[in-house]
Order: structure tokens, then C-alpha cells, then sequence
């Protein structure tokens, strides 16, 4: 007992809690292994409780070895640290917020303060109870694990730990220590957990389960695929169907045959092909692993063997439900085999299971949220939100035992009640209930909600708890029912997946676009300061191409899915735009949301991105119908403000991350001038020909036609005529882009060019003075023969 206790003096001697919130970032991660405090917390004292194994990230920032591969949008790294996004941009912000979080930690627990810690959730549960154990003068068990604290909490006499918080579980846990040394009845503890994990693997190895190690390919080249279509497979491809073989010496005969190695024994690889088809079972365990040392997953196998030919490789395969997918550190480094069976190791098999703290079969959620209380279209995705178990007259809610039974990682449909009445989001459970509240983290908002009625309709969801009494908000769903649901929701909202993006810079931008640069750094500037720009211009500047290049130069990369494009017309409403009423097929209505609506809900869901509404001819529209009461929203000082809309009376805001981007055509006589209310709310850019940029010279110079740079020639001068001409004036200039994306000039594109583009257009300039648009005209004609 006294070597813990010196041990925890120790610990305190090296990082007093007066110190910690000057301690450099170097002193708190580093790779000597020996005098770091996430080292000295993780390992140097693991005899006062371990808290081994896991992902590094729950440290919040740490100092790496080998730089972590992946590019997942929560995680961030340098040349030297990796922390999570949340924490901070750079790593020295990262550390001092993550700093901050465990000064916080430390001072509650020296105050007794339990539940002061159990709110923080920045860092890593197991992590954040074991610096609090440290600082606690001996008042805390030194036990992190949730799971293991309610494993001796109920051996100890406690109804139902599952329900209770860690303090209150920690508290018990005291009590019943009494006198007792706390190392001493911490052994106690521990020797009681250990009688149960060895009573829990006896059981599984006479029940017949068995745990397999399992590597996905070569280098781990097939864990994409595994993840993705719930499976694991094998090679072997030359063998064809595994089942075909009746022994193993069969397997190892045309392994020797099929490979030309007559001589070799295939004792490894031939008992991985006859396990994987005949000994592995429908609810074995299997760990999949990367290289030696690391676990990148546990599932459950849910299916018998088969040969999958759609599959170009690796066509053996059994259906797998990954429960947990992450990177863990493998207790001991496993052998290089394809497939082992370690059920013959049961105190192995009992630290792999206690990476993942026993878990229980993967459960279905629907969950309501009554937007009039609280949006889960608003709420970001990654964020979370916190439901309380009981109502504001302290009642239990509908179902109460939906809420106890949910575990971290059950799968959550988000639906949102009247008036919406649509699915809007998928989630997750991330923190089990505690008695009072759970918690909640949205995954993916969806691009294109499904309706209630699309729902209601579906037969084999007709006994969804939920339609049986609506009257609640946390239902259950059966596996066929979500899987039935997010076949519905698949129909028009892809699944996210990683895709590669083409990388997009303000140099492309200038070599595509032409305009000089410091007009770029100019309409930049402005869209940045206020939100909202009109392109305005003749025919032919380019207007819409620059539009979307512009929005692609400010993300850095081309991505449609951050940005949208619409066209006003006459006919475009508020209807179209915001939300209104749609016919439904049985001769009903439905409220429906509109274009920008959506995408504002969306936007609002990824606030760390940036998203750009582009307007072709903004100004054929009615603006004050088309916009309604989001003309105050979209001015750059109400952004982020909330409004009631008109069809709901529900708040709407248009968020700071939405950038508007509008087209007006100048030269267009038929068209009304920009309303006034909302022409102060935009910047106007004026787009000039950009005959004269170093961009389009370069380009006309590549073509090497002197025919083609004798036309422009004329296009310039003409354009001076109609600037200098009092009827006319810039606004209706010839633009460049008549002349532009063309790798060659045949004669016959620059005919046309002339006389179906700028001949017409000529004509309609000069209606009133035919002869003088007949000379200009004819001017440019003499230079093409």
C-alpha cells in the first residue's frame, strides 16, 4: 500500500496543482517517455489505476511519433502535435484550452466537487476521472471505467448502477470502504472484477462462442471495404469457392497445386481457408487488426460463408456488425496470420474485450424534436445536445424505458414534429443516460428531408412504435425499420463519403477568369465584409462563370455541395425560395421548404464551412416576394439573427457562413432596377470586358490567328463607340467571353460568332439608328474574308 501511496506523492511532487496552469506544452506531452504528465498519468502511475490503451486523442492534444494518417474533419495535426478540432486552430491554442479543462479537473476534485467534473467532457472520460483521482487527497476510488464502476457497484449492494452518475457511484463506492485503507479496498476491488471477468469468458468459451484475430488484407488494404459493406473477407482467389473442400489436407493439396510449391506446407494459410469457412460461427467475436500492434476494429460475425463473385478480389466473405471501429493498441503484438483463433487465451481475450468495454448489441432510436422547443435542423452537425429524462413538472417521459435502455453508439433517426414533419438528421447515442439526462450527437443533416407522409406510407413501417402513439419523444425501431428508414432517406441523400476535392487558388482563379488581380482582391474583400455581392454587367463578361470560380477561390477547392445556384424568373416566388404550400398526389397540400431555406439549414449545420448562394439575373425576380421578410436577414448585421417566417411563426436565421452572390444583366432594357430596401444590403461589382488582362492576352496570344486578333481589335474600338454613346453607355460593352474556350479559331466559329452573337445584339442596340449599327457591322464582317 505504501508503494501507491508513494507513487501518488511522487506524482504530486513532479506536478503540484499550483503549477499546472503555467506547465509548457513540452512538459505535458513528449516522446522520453518518462517525464511528461500525460506519461506519468497514463503509465508511470498505472498501479493507481489504469487507464491504458485507447486513442491518444483522449489526451486532447499529444505529440506524435508517426504522423496520423487520414484527413477526418475532427482531428488536426502539425509537424509535431495531433489534437482534436474543437480544442483549437493551432496546437499552442489546443494545448492551453485543453490546460485550462485540466486545472479545472484538478481544482474540483481537491474541493470534493464530483459533479462539477463529471460536466466537463473535453477530455477523455478515463483520463479526466484519473487526473481527478490524483488531486483528490485520496477521495475518489481509483477506478475510470464506467462499466467497471458499475460491475462492483452492483456486486456491492447498489439497485440499478446503470442509472446513477459516477459520483454517485463514487460516493457509494466510499461509503462502503468505511476504515478500510483505500489501496487496500481498492485490491478488493480488483480482485472482484477480475472472479467476474474470468466467471464471464468461461461462460462465452461452454456456450461455444468463439474470438478471432482477424487482418484485413495486406497492410490493412481491405478495412475500407470491411467497414463499409459490414464483412470480412479473405483472398485466395485461384482456389475459387472455399466450400468446394472437404479437409483441411484438401485445402493444403491444391493450395500446393494451385501455387506451384509442392514442397511447401501451407500450414498457416490452409487453416485460415478451412477456419474462415467452417469453424467460424454466426456470433463469434472477430478483432480486426492493423500489423501487429494496433486494433482498428470488433464486430460480430452475422452470417455463414460465401462466395461473393462481385467482387473483383478477396471474394470470401462473411457479414460482420462492426461494433466499435477506432484505433486501440493491441494488449501484446499478434502473429502475422490472416485469421487466429485466440478463444484459447481467455485472459487475453479478456483484455481485448475491455478496449471495448463489453458492448451490448447495437439498438434503433427515433428521436422528436418539437422544433417550437429546440431544432435538430439547427443544431451543427458534430454537436451535441442534451435531453433531459424528465419533464418540466419532474415527470418521467413517455417510454421511460426507451432512455434507459439506449447505449453510446446506438443509431438515432432525427425527426423533426409539426410543423416541419419531416426526418431532418441522423445521430448517434453519445452518452448513456445517467439517471437524469442523455445526450445526443448529430452525424449528417439531411440535404433533402423526407416527409412524414412518405413515411406513413411505407407498409412495412406501419408498426413503428412511434405511428402506434406519436405521443413522446424517444421511440424504438426494429433493425428492418431503420434500415428500411435510411433506405428512404439513401433515395436523395447520398451517404457522406470521402472524396477528393480539386484544390482551387486565387492563381487558378486569374488564369481562368478575366480580371485583373486587384480587382479580385477587391471583390473579395467585399463579399467577406458584407456577405452579400451583384455581379453586374454586359452580356458576355463572364458573370456566372466567375461566380461559382469566385466561391471555389474562397473555399480553396471545388465543391458543389457548398454551393448552389438558382435562376430568378417572373414566376419565382417565396414559395420557391423560402417555404410554401405543394399539391400532394392525393389532391392535398404539404408544407414544403424552399431553395434557400434548405440550404441555410444546412449551412447552419457545418458552421466551421463556408457556403455561397449564387443568383443568375437576380433582378428578373420580385425581390421583396421573392425574399419577404429574410431582406433584413441577409444584411450583414443581422446575420445570425432570428425571425418568425410567415407559413410557421417557427425562428429562422440566415447564418454568418452564407455568402450571396447575384448576376444583373445591365444591358437589358426590359428588366426593372434593383429594388432600393434591398439594394443597400449588396455590394454592386461592375464586370468590365476583359479584353485588355494579361489573362486574355495570354490566351489570344496561344491561338496565333491574326483574323481573330484583328476582330478583337475591332470589339475594343467598337466597345468605345457604345460606351461614348449617350443612349448606350459601359454598361452595354461586348464582353469577352463571346471569344473564349477555344483551343483553335476556324473561320467558320468566328462567323458565327459575329454574325448570330454580335450582330443581333447590335441591332437591338442601335433599333433606332439601323444604318449606324449596319456600318459597325459591316466593319467587323470586312475582316473575316
Amino acid at each position: 500500500m505504501e508503494d501507491k501511496r508513494k507513487l501518488l506523492n511522487d506524482f504530486l511532487s513532479a506536478f503540484p496543482l499550483e503549477t499546472l496552469s503555467d506547465m509548457p506544452l513540452e512538459k505535458y506531452t513528449n516522446l522520453n517517455r518518462s517525464d511528461s504528465f500525460c506519461y506519468w498519468v497514463e503509465s508511470r502511475t498505472s498501479e493507481l489505476g489504469s487507464i491504458w490503451g485507447g486513442s491518444s486523442y483522449k489526451f486532447g492534444i499529444y505529440k506524435y511519433n508517426e504522423r496520423p494518417k487520414g484527413d477526418a474533419s475532427h482531428v488536426m495535426c502539425d509537424d509535431v502535435y495531433a489534437w482534436y478540432t474543437k480544442n483549437g486552430n493551432t496546437a499552442q491554442e489546443a494545448y492551453e484550452f485543453v490546460r485550462g479543462e485540466i486545472v479545472k479537473v484538478a481544482s474540483h476534485a481537491r474541493k470534493g466537487e464530483l459533479e462539477e467534473i463529471d460536466k466537463i467532457t473535453t477530455l477523455g472520460e478515463v483520463f479526466k476521472w484519473k487526473i481527478a483521482f490524483l488531486y483528490s487527497n485520496e477521495q475518489l476510488i481509483p477506478i475510470y471505467n464506467r462499466s467497471m464502476l458499475e460491475t462492483v457497484a452492483a456486486e456491492l449492494g447498489m439497485d440499478e448502477p446503470k442509472k446513477k452518475s459516477i459520483p454517485f457511484m463514487q460516493r457509494y463506492l466510499l461509503q462502503k470502504k468505511g476504515n478500510t485503507d483505500l489501496f487496500a479496498f481498492y485490491e478488493q476491488l480488483h480482485q472482484m472484477i477480475d472472479k467476474i471477468k474470468a466467471k464471464s469468458s468461461s461462460e462465452s468459451a461452454n456456450s461455444g462462442q468463439k474470438f478471432w484475430m482477424y487482418a484485413p488484407g495486406e497492410s490493412n488494404s481491405k478495412w475500407s471495404r470491411c467497414q463499409h459493406d459490414n464483412i470480412i473477407c479473405i483472398g485466395w482467389e485461384e482456389l475459387e469457392d472455399l466450400s468446394q473442400y472437404d479437409s483441411l489436407e484438401h485445402v493444403r493439396e491444391r493450395m500446393k497445386e494451385v501455387y506451384g510449391k509442392p514442397d511447401s506446407s501451407f500450414k498457416n494459410d490452409g487453416l485460415a481457408v478451412w477456419e474462415f469457412v467452417h469453424v467460424v460461427k454466426p456470433g463469434d467475436v472477430i478483432y480486426a487488426k492493423s500489423g501487429i500492434s494496433k486494433i482498428v476494429g470488433r464486430g460480430i460475425v452475422k452470417s455463414d460463408y460465401v462466395y461473393d463473385e462481385s467482387y473483383e478480389n478477396f471474394q470470401n466473405v462473411r457479414k460482420v456488425e462492426w461494433t466499435h471501429v477506432g484505433i486501440w493498441d493491441a494488449p501484446h503484438n499478434s502473429a502475422l496470420k490472416t485469421l487466429t483463433d485466440i478463444t484459447k487465451y481467455p485472459e487475453y481475450v479478456q483484455k481485448m474485450e475491455a478496449l471495448f468495454n463489453t458492448p451490448s448489441e447495437k439498438r434503433y432510436w427515433w428521436l422528436v424534436a418539437n422544433p417550437k422547443i429546440w431544432s435538430m435542423n439547427d443544431l451543427a452537425v458534430g454537436s451535441t445536445v442534451e435531453y433531459n429524462l424528465y419533464n418540466e413538472n419532474g415527470k418521467q417521459r413517455r417510454i421511460f424505458q426507451n432512455f434507459l435502455d439506449a447505449k453510446v453508439g446506438d443509431a438515432v433517426i432525427g425527426y423533426e414534429s409539426t410543423p416541419v414533419k419531416q426526418i431532418v438528421a441522423l445521430a448517434e447515442v453519445s452518452k448513456e443516460q445517467n439517471g437524469e439526462t442523455i445526450e445526443f450527437v448529430k452525424k449528417e443533416a439531411l440535404k433533402n428531408p423526407v416527409d412524414f407522409v412518405a413515411i406513413k406510407a411505407i407498409d412495412g413501417l406501419k408498426d413503428m412504435q412511434f405511428l402506434g402513439n406519436p405521443q413522446g419523444s424517444f421511440f424504438s425501431l426494429t433493425e428492418t425499420e431503420y434500415e428500411l428508414l435510411l433506405d428512404i432517406i439513401r433515395e436523395s441523400n447520398v451517404a457522406p463519403v470521402e472524396k477528393h476535392v480539386e484544390t482551387y487558388t486565387k492563381d487558378k482563379f486569374l488564369s481562368e477568369v478575366f480580371i485583373d488581380e486587384n480587382s479580385y482582391d477587391s471583390l473579395v474583400a467585399l463579399l467577406n465584409l458584407k456577405k452579400n455581392v451583384i455581379l453586374q454587367g454586359a452580356p458576355g463578361v463572364g458573370k456566372t462563370f466567375t461566380a461559382k470560380r469566385l466561391a471555389y477561390s474562397m473555399l480553396g477547392f471545388k465543391d458543389e455541395e457548398q454551393v448552389e445556384m438558382v435562376q430568378f424568373h417572373q414566376n419565382f416566388s417565396y414559395e420557391d425560395f423560402i417555404m410554401g404550400y405543394k399539391p400532394t398526389e392525393d389532391g392535398g397540400f404539404v408544407l414544403k421548404p424552399g431553395i434557400f431555406y434548405s440550404f441555410c439549414k444546412k449551412a447552419k449545420s457545418n458552421p466551421g464551412k463556408k457556403y455561397f448562394f449564387i443568383i443568375d439575373e437576380i433582378n428578373r425576380g420580385n425581390l421583396s416576394k421573392i425574399f419577404g421578410e429574410l431582406l433584413m436577414l441577409i444584411e450583414n448585421g443581422y446575420r445570425g439573427k432570428n425571425i418568425k417566417l410567415a407559413y410557421t411563426g417557427d425562428d429562422f436565421t440566415v447564418p454568418e457562413n452564407v455568402y450571396i452572390i447575384g448576376m444583373m444583366n445591365t444591358a437589358d432594357r426590359s428588366l426593372a432596377m434593383i429594388d432600393y430596401a434591398l439594394r443597400r444590403r449588396f455590394s454592386f461589382f461592375e464586370m468590365e470586358p476583359g479584353f485588355s488582362t494579361n489573362g486574355f492576352r495570354q490566351y489570344q496570344s496561344g491561338l496565333h490567328n491574326e483574323t481573330f486578333d484583328k476582330v478583337i481589335e475591332a470589339i475594343e474600338n467598337l466597345n468605345k463607340v457604345i460606351a461614348n454613346d449617350d443612349a448606350l453607355g459601359a454598361g452595354f460593352c461586348i464582353g469577352h467571353s463571346y471569344f473564349c474556350n477555344q483551343e483553335s479559331v476556324s473561320k467558320e466559329w468566328l462567323e458565327n460568332v459575329v454574325n448570330y452573337d454580335i450582330a443581333p445584339m447590335l441591332k437591338e442596340y442601335w433599333f433606332d439608328d439601323p444604318q449606324k449599327s449596319k456600318t459597325q457591322i459591316a466593319m467587323i464582317k470586312s475582316l473575316l474574308s
